[in-house]
Order: structure tokens, then sequence, then C-alpha cells
């Protein structure tokens, strides 16, 4: 199977803070999320198994931009405020994207041929959140490639304030 390029714009409900890019098979282990909560509150991004989860600075409707893609799409970071990559290994030749309440069945689904891909996720807007965190025009875009397994990195760092969550 070719990787087809991909483009959709989604709005997902980022209930406990963020939204998902799994592979179909992967399971849902409690534990380690719950190993991975403190990579998810300080870099926005976490990764185990199967799942990369994306931290996200409102617990409401987000827009996110899901771009899938036979290369590494060129890493631009001026125009961002967060940039985070990692990886994730899909088995089932399905990749699913999910708000953090979201079911498997309701998730977005993007066939891609089985193998590992990185994932990144560049935000913008975090400066239209409002102090309460119920506004804001936040963006994420993530790009989804075949690569090699690597580290989970934050390659640009927000420093401003994030509603608290």
């Amino acid at each position: 199977m070719d990787i087809d390029r991909t483009r959709r714009e989604l709005t997902l409900f980022a209930d406990y803070h963020s939204f998902e890019i799994r592979d179909a098979h992967a399971d849902y282990d409690l534990a380690a999320i719950d190993d991975t909560t403190a990579d998810l509150r300080r870099d926005l991004i976490s990764s185990r198994d199967g799942v990369v989860t994306i931290g996200t600075a409102r617990r409401r409707d987000v827009r996110v931009v899901i771009e899938i893609g036979a290369e590494a799409p060129v890493c631009e970071l001026a125009s961002w405020d967060h940039v985070t990559e990692a990886s994730v290994e899909i088995a089932s030749g399905q990749i699913l994207v999910l708000g953090g309440s979201d079911s498997r069945h309701s998730a977005h689904h993007f066939p891609v041929p089985v193998g590992v891909y990185r994932v990144r996720t560049r935000c913008a807007g975090f400066g239209t959140i409002s102090a309460d965190g119920t506004d804001g025009a936040e963006v994420y875009r993530v790009q989804i490639w075949p690569g090699t397994a690597r580290r989970t990195t934050v390659l640009k760092r927000f420093t401003g304030e994030l509603p608290r969550r």
C-alpha cells in the first residue's frame, strides 16, 4: 500500500486536555497512561506502545489538522508556539485520531501501510486563549510520515502561561 497524501481538518473535544494518535490495535493501558502523565503536562506530548498523546491548552473543542505524507515535511518552527515529535508503531494499518473521551468507533480512521511513523505536532494560537481557558483559537497541526523509532522530543517549547490544567 502506498501512502496517499492526506489532509483533514477536524474538531476534537480535548477531554482530559488531550487527544490521541494511535494504532487501531493499541490497548487502553491505564497504568501506562499514568506513567506518561508528567510528560504530557510538561511537554504537551507523551508516547507509549502504539499511542502518541498530544496535550492541549484547553479542555474544549479544539481545531486539529491532520497531514499524512510519504516523507518528512520541512520542519518550520518560527510561526509556531510549541513543536514536538514522537514515534508510533502502526501494526494494524489504521491510524486512529480521537479526543480524550472518544471510542475507537467514533475515531477518525486513516489507512496507512504497517510500520513506524513520526508524529510532529505544531501548535499555534496559544496567545488567543482566555485566562479561564474557555475561549481560544489555537490550532494543532499534526504531521505524520514513515520514519524510524526515535525519542519523543520538544523541538520548540512554549514559554508563556497556559490556563491552569
